[in-house]
């Protein structure tokens, strides 16, 4: 049975306050961080298949943007079917509406797949993401390893270009503490594809629990090859939610 999110806790509610620099003017200003309301929902789903898929890690050296084969209309209406779970956060600078980052996350429990569509048998581009995920998720186990019967569980976190280079990363990842609290979920889990998120991911206060080249990928199971990628390592990590 899918997770649902109870009634009980408001949507939407703010769930991180910091401070961080303005990119417009460069003084130090206000952001916050809460679930992606519905009327945003599209504009999400849409900045998701493009800017995302277009920059994220393993997306970028598959060049899944470019891929005949992509389609993001079907994208699109995957991401807007993640986001229904109303588990997905986004962050606003004080006093404006434009989007600064997002994270796209999920309920799963014991041997539950994403909310993507998975299917080992299509060559797709981005169906050899999903089969890596699904391969590291294998690896970790998260509910075994900490004794769980479900946790938070990211298929992206997204900065807008205007807004990278702030430390925005980190306190959108931090924001999955409060909320967690809230959902009563004890455990987050993110696979981190790209140096610069593996270390907000540290600054935030995950672990790792497991570690593989790139490499290594394309030579054993899950063989899949990414060329002239820009990590050298894929970890997934923790985060207790305490």
């Amino acid at each position: 049975m899918k997770w649902e999110r109870p009634e009980s806790v408001s949507f939407t509610n703010i769930w991180l306050n910091f401070t961080a620099k303005d990119p417009d003017s460069g003084q130090i200003v206000n952001y916050y961080v809460q679930d992606v309301p519905e009327e945003r929902f599209d504009e999400v789903a849409q900045l998701m298949a493009t800017i995302f898929t277009r920059d994220e890690t393993m997306c970028k050296s598959l060049d899944i943007i470019n891929d005949p084969m992509y389609n993001m209309e079907d994208s699109i209406k995957d991401w807007k079917n993640l986001l229904k779970q109303r588990m997905s956060l986004i962050c606003f600078k004080e006093g404006s509406d434009e989007i600064c980052g997002i994270n796209m996350l999920e309920v799963l429990g014991k041997h539950e797949v994403n909310h993507f569509s998975f299917n080992e048998d299509t060559d797709d581009k981005d169906q050899y993401i999903l089969k890596v995920i699904e391969f590291v998720k294998s690896k970790v186990d998260p509910c075994n390893r900490y004794h769980v019967d479900k946790y938070l569980h990211c298929l992206g976190l997204l900065i807008l270009p205007k807004y990278r280079g702030l430390g925005l990363a980190t306190e959108i990842l931090k924001a999955r503490i409060p909320m967690g609290k809230a959902l009563g979920l004890t455990l987050s889990g993110t696979l981190f594809t790209g140096i610069a998120a593996q270390k907000a991911g540290l600054r935030a206060g995950f672990i790792e629990d497991y570690s593989v080249l790139y490499g290594d990928l394309a030579n054993q199971e899950p063989f899949v090859e990414f060329p002239n990628i820009s990590s050298q390592t894929l970890k997934f990590m923790s985060l207790h939610l305490k």
